[in-house]
């Protein structure tokens, strides 16, 4: 068995710190790749992210764990530089991660709402400021335009062990019908085993 160099074991118990990459702009195949490539170079890791594409727009986020005597505009700097040369359209921003405080963070159960109908351009505002006044933490939110000017709209909240859910579900059920939409309200446990697609 080979024992490990110097530099592997240097580069293993590395300080690191946490930051954001956020990259945006016009979607292009090997953006993801470039900037992989380019976290990689400067010995940082990617711990999480999530990527989609809105309308032939490109938009990302990276949890990264890079050296801690790198600087972040430095970063920004080797980002920019890789995708020029690729002559990628897209902008880069970098934040520290910050640690939430301990009253920050709510205990709850996960729930997904859905709202569909008629598109209008109060749905996401309406319920997501219902959400807000019952300390609802919106975890995702998609929105799309379907058929006929038809549109929907999938919260993924986390519920507070103190709300009634059976209120809010009767809530956000009126204002649905109020609007002329359509609402419902599961927990996310159940919402994935009914949508769960068996791969055999």
């Amino acid at each position: 068995m080979k024992t490990p160099s110097n530099a592997f074991l240097e580069a293993f118990t590395m300080t690191t710190k946490d930051i954001l990459v956020a990259v945006i702009g016009l979607d292009q195949p090997g953006v993801v790749a470039a900037t992989a490539e380019t976290l990689t170079r400067l010995d940082c890791n990617i711990e999480q992210m999530t990527q989609t594409t809105l309308r032939h727009q490109f938009t990302s986020i990276y949890l990264v764990n890079k050296p801690e005597g790198l600087d972040n505009d430095n970063i920004v700097l080797e980002l920019r530089t890789a995708f020029q040369a690729k002559k990628f359209h897209l902008s880069v921003s970098i934040r520290d991660y910050e640690e939430p405080k301990a009253s920050q963070v709510i205990e709850g159960e996960p729930f997904v709402i859905s709202v569909w109908g008629p598109d209008r351009n109060d749905i996401i505002g309406t319920f997501a400021r219902i959400c807000a006044e019952q300390s609802i933490n919106v975890e995702s939110l998609k929105a799309f335009r379907i058929e006929n000017d038809q549109s929907l709209q999938v919260f993924e909240v986390v519920v507070p062990v103190t709300v009634d859910t059976r209120a809010l579900h009767r809530v956000m059920g009126e204002r649905a019908k109020a609007m002329g939409l359509r609402m419902n309200m599961q927990h996310a446990a159940i919402f994935e085993a009914i949508h769960r697609v068996r791969v055999d």
